[in-house]
């Protein structure tokens, strides 16, 4: 190498160095660290309960029928037992025997989970169905002789291949989006069936009737021609389908939604993303400060969000004594970014104090995570202890309160470690949905049966752009209950899988045309951290709420209950309720016979149902 070459050469080394230090040192201006102290401004919440008084009417009876010995449909029941719950309905298991002596009523409703049918006296449903009695069957089963109360004109037995996907023919309840063949979010095993002419469908699957309603004789059946309702996904169908076979049916939302930042304040990486450097031209702290943030604040700002986010202490994956000193080369990233979110209005929840899933060696986990286990739990005590300090040193008085698993992965190590080092968490987050995955942490909505010092918030959905299915599954769990609770990781943007090979400039987009359409359809979810949403869902869950149904008159009744509270009405198609002005304020569902929002202002609510003039 020549003289002149090597001077060169060494010149623009110096420069590209030069740069290095010059865009390290403008990383660390990105970041003004701020002296003001932020307080965490908890959620309140009214909460009444009605005047003892004489109501008329008859309240809703809901009867369940599973042969005991049809596994299948003993999972359908409790499937449905817990969809039921969170609307703040409540069935009644019954046999075969006591099924018999069921008094037909326009608010009687029979629930057949499974398809074993064997024990069921045909001629005692007839009658029943005859007289006024509701029918309303979750599993498919495959018996002839009910082909007339079912509104089938002829029954070809089972299809000999599964069925995927789903359409919406008529709306059961607004927002669900179709899901094609190619979808396997619903696979099915179905009859192949054709239908009367009068019989009315509302659901169907590659062309075959899915849901559908019979009239027969004064009373009516609703039909699954579905192996679905096994699952969690489709709780909120199966919950407002039961009113498809009354003629009216309140069902109580608890009228909440959430948004988490997971990952987040984290220490931000210090390197040129080409995603970022393409579209922007920015480092990538550069870009977090000056673009994403400043779109997440305007979000905030445009839509409601309180924000919660999940806080990590970094990305190494040491799980054993002595553990790395946090911060380091990120002083200022972590309070800056802290300080912002709770100068919304937000909440900071922990993450852990590296990504490395709370377990041992001895409890479940996918090994293509590749995380490395923790020797024991007392090692996670104190890589979590780590993070306690560093929050107090960082947001003084703001207490961790919220606690996501990294990856969802979570075991009793993990919980009685968290139990002990952070007593201040109360809510763990993971997952409602999982795969087959080891090691997921699937949750139900409520106290944690192993460790009831812990309430179970899981996530419902993530992502700025929500395909079909994520649609599908936020809109199942608002009309089960009213609830959404949506994750999105920061970098999602800097990952070409998880973006999709999309810049932020499409993912914002199509993340902000979600929440403007979620707000335009259900305006009446409140947007809370996640510690207050888990307080009002508390409370939600304590109140009793009572139901007093007539041909023109409904009243709704509440103990110990939020105020406002939120239910979804059904209706005759010919019918439209009317309150006074001070009980509330009633809101016809887009695209929807007879369904409608009440926002019900005092704890006793009368609705009148008015004929509709022709």
């Amino acid at each position: 190498m020549s003289r002149k070459l090597i001077i060169f050469t060494c010149v623009i080394v110096s420069v590209l160095l030069l740069g290095v230090g010059l865009q390290t040192i403008r990383t660390v201006d990105l970041f003004p660290l701020s002296s003001a102290r932020n307080v965490y401004q908890e959620a309140q919440f009214s909460v009444k309960s009605s005047a003892q008084s004489s109501i008329t009417g008859d309240k809703l009876s809901l009867y369940m029928y599973t042969n005991p010995k049809d596994s299948e449909g003993n999972k359908v029941k409790v499937n449905l037992q817990t969809a039921l719950g969170l609307a703040k309905l409540h069935a009644d298991s019954i046999t075969a025997d006591e099924l018999r002596t069921i008094k037909p009523n326009p608010w009687t409703v029979i629930l057949l989970t499974g398809e074993d049918i064997s024990e069921l006296d045909q001629t005692v449903i007839q009658s029943y169905l005859k007289e006024g009695g509701r029918l309303l069957a979750f599993t498919r089963f495959y018996a002839p002789e009910w082909n007339d109360m079912l509104g089938i004109e002829s029954n070809n037995e089972f299809i000999e291949r599964t069925i995927h996907g789903i359409e919406v023919n008529q709306t059961v309840f607004p927002g669900y989006p179709n899901l094609p063949a190619s979808n396997a979010l619903f696979s099915n095993s179905m009859l192949d069936i054709k239908l009367k002419p009068q019989v009315k469908v509302y659901l169907s699957a590659e062309g075959v009737p899915m849901l559908w309603k019979n009239n027969y004789g004064q009373g009516s059946v609703v039909f699954w021609n579905s192996t679905n309702s096994i699952q969690k996904v489709g709780r909120g169908l199966m919950v407002q389908s039961i009113g498809l076979a009354l003629d009216s049916l309140v069902t109580s939302q608890v009228a909440v939604r959430s948004l988490n930042i997971d990952d987040f304040p984290s220490p931000v990486p210090l390197v040129v993303n080409p995603l970022i450097r393409q579209e922007y031209g920015l480092s990538t702290p550069a870009f977090y400060e000056r673009i994403w943030w400043a779109d997440m604040a305007r979000f905030a700002k445009l839509y409601g969000w309180k924000y919660t986010g999940l806080m990590i202490g970094n990305y190494q994956n040491q799980t054993s004594s002595p553990l790395p000193t946090l911060l380091g080369n990120y002083p200022k990233i972590l309070p800056y970014f802290g300080s912002k979110l709770l100068g919304q209005g937000g909440e900071i929840g922990l993450h852990g104090y590296n990504h490395q899933s709370l377990v041992t060696a001895k409890e479940p986990i996918d090994t293509n995570l590749g995380y490395v286990p923790w020797p024991d739990k007392a090692s996670m005590v104190e890589s979590l202890q780590r993070m306690v300090e560093l929050s107090n040193d960082l947001f003084p008085g703001h207490e961790l309160k919220t606690y996501v698993p990294p990856s969802n992965v979570l075991n009793k190590t993990g919980k009685a470690a968290i139990a002990e080092a952070v007593p201040s968490i109360d809510i763990i987050s993971s997952l409602y949905y999982t795969g087959e995955e080891e090691g997921f942490l699937e949750q139900e909505f409520g106290v944690d049966s192993e460790f009831p010092q812990f309430t179970n918030f899981p996530r419902i959905s993530s992502g700025y752009w929500l395909d079909d299915s994520t649609k599908f599954y936020v809109n199942d769990v608002i009309a089960n209950f009213g609830l959404v609770n949506h994750f999105v990781h920061p970098d999602d943007a800097l990952d070409i899988q998880r973006s999709g090979g999309k810049g932020w400039k499409y993912l914002s987009e199509q993340f902000e045309a979600w929440m403007a359409s979620l707000n335009r359809n259900y305006a009446y979810l409140q947007p809370l951290t996640v510690r207050d949403a888990v307080k009002k869902l508390s409370i939600y869950s304590a109140g009793k709420v009572d139901v007093h149904y007539s041909k023109d008159v409904i009243t709704i009744t509440t103990k110990d209950e939020l105020v406002p509270m939120h239910y979804t009405v059904r209706v005759p198609d010919n019918r439209t309720p009317e309150i006074s002005k001070a009980a509330g304020v009633l809101t016809r569902m887009e695209h929807t016979d007879g369904l409608w929002h009440l926002e019900a202002h005092q704890p006793t609510v009368t609705l009148q149902l008015k004929e509709m003039k022709p």
